[in-house]
């Protein structure tokens, strides 16, 4: 067996997982041409099949996925491919946007425990490595590429991180490959494109091993990223919902453990995790014994708020109190949004009247003075101090969705419904209101 062959061999071999049902991640590059070619010689002991994501940000992109196609039908790999957008947003580079969607594409690909592989190399971990220091990274974005994890429904693999990129291309040659060189690799205003253009050349003349270095910390960095987590667990060993977080628990450790303990449950909630100095801001908080809602730390994807001696993690919602109106639901027609789903169903106690279910309810939220008086209350008040009574949070007391018949509040998701709807007289059936899928209120 060739030297590659057999080197690629050992390394799938050597993964807690089996590895007889693969898909290699194809984009028609030298790195992914021969990762798939070999994995074409070795698919005698194992089922192969490409993945192709277009994400159509290059004019020729169709031509490309036409290559792939082709490529992998002479390999004779089965072959599939999707077609996706990147969503642009603020503050966000097209590179980092691109890799999460193209992530995000290749993990609903993925079947049951099938094993992605990916053409990763040496030289991509150096890149990935000095690119997380420049950025201010801690231990676990140093840790670099992981060589493996799970990945959607299977796990995700990258066999090729001890090689570097000239051993790849060497093999390319060798095996007389058709790949396809990507032009926005030449576009320098891309981080990883100058770092790899400009920098590297001259770092691997200085220091010749610096891609097997580079490999060699990562590594240990993954294995420091272990011990911080093992610290972690003990440390939250008591915490049941990391979303909520008292802060006593939190102040009985020392500054270092808060913030280990702290990525830690973010981590778990699946948020992304904070640069330093939103991590040092948050620590700085917990400190701070306020009665109001008015501490928060808000970082990309995730906010924290301090509220009554407790931490909240979540994601944020998005456009908060002042929209009045959202939507319609009816007997037949239900509602949703990211502040939950809402139903009516058949009751046989107090409920909205028949014909207010039959002829539909507009959906609302709070923006303030709203006055309410619920059922088996004898007087109205303002909401808002029903909401303070009931503990909800304060941030999230603009999100909870008001049925309203006409100009008439007649019920406040599933907390409370109106007297007014309770006590009109009507016939037919009487309607509940069932309210899931949303944050929760305390």
């Amino acid at each position: 067996m060739e030297p590659f062959l057999e080197f690629l061999s050992q390394r799938l071999a050597g993964l807690p997982v089996d590895s007889r049902r693969c898909a290699v991640a194809f984009s028609g590059g030298v790195d992914s041409t021969v990762l798939l070619a070999a994995m074409s010689r070795l698919k005698a002991a194992r089922a192969v099949r490409a993945l192709h994501v277009d994400h159509g940000l290059n004019e020729d992109s169709r031509e490309w996925e036409m290559h792939c196609r082709t490529i992998a039908d002479g390999l004779g790999v089965e072959y599939s491919s999707c077609r996706i957008g990147v969503e642009t947003r603020s503050g966000e580079s097209l590179e980092a946007l691109a890799r999460e969607a193209r992530y995000r594409a290749l993990g609903e690909m993925l079947t049951p425990r099938e094993l992605l592989l990916t053409a990763h190399h040496g030289d991509d971990q150096m890149e990935t490595l000095l690119l997380r220091l420049f950025r201010g990274s801690g231990v676990k974005g140093l840790r670099g590429i992981a060589e493996f994890d799970r990945f959607g429904e299977g796990f995700i693999s990258r066999p090729l991180l001890q090689i570097s990129r000239e051993e790849i291309v060497a093999v390319g040659r060798t095996w007389k490959l058709k790949w396809l060189d990507d032009p926005m690799n030449e576009n320098l205003r891309f981080d990883r494109n100058f770092l790899r253009a400009s920098i590297l050349p001259h770092v691997r003349t200085r220091w010749p091993s610096a891609g097997k270095t580079a490999e060699r910390a990562a590594r240990q960095m993954s294995e420091a990223q272990g011990i911080l987590d093992d610290v972690a667990q003990a440390d939250g060993a008591h915490i049941e919902d990391p979303a909520r977080v008292s802060q006593s628990e939190l102040l009985r450790l020392p500054p270092s453990r808060q913030r280990n303990l702290l990525r830690h449950l973010i981590g778990r909630l699946g948020l992304p995790t904070p640069e330093a100095r939103q991590l040092d801001a948050l620590v700085e908080s917990l400190t701070v014994r306020r009665a109001d809602a008015k501490t928060q730390v808000q970082w990309p994807g995730a906010e924290a708020r301090i509220y009554r001696g407790s931490l909240y993690l979540f994601r944020p919602l998005g456009v908060g109190s002042g929209v009045q109106y959202r939507g319609e639901i009816s007997e037949s027609m239900p509602w949703s949004g990211p502040e939950g789903s809402l139903r009516l169903v058949p009751t046989e106690g107090h409920g909205l009247p028949d014909r207010w279910a039959k002829e539909g309810l507009s959906i609302r939220f709070r923006v303030g003075g709203e006055r309410f008086k619920p059922m088996r209350h004898g007087h109205s008040r303002p909401l808002k101090k029903w909401f303070q009574e009931a503990g909800v949070l304060p941030w999230l007391r603009g999100r909870i969705p008001l049925l309203y018949r006409d100009a008439e509040l007649g019920a406040v998701a599933d907390l409370w419904i109106s007297a007014a709807a309770a006590e009109a007289a009507t016939a037919g059936p009487r309607w509940e209101v069932s309210w899931t899928d949303h944050p929760p209120l305390n």
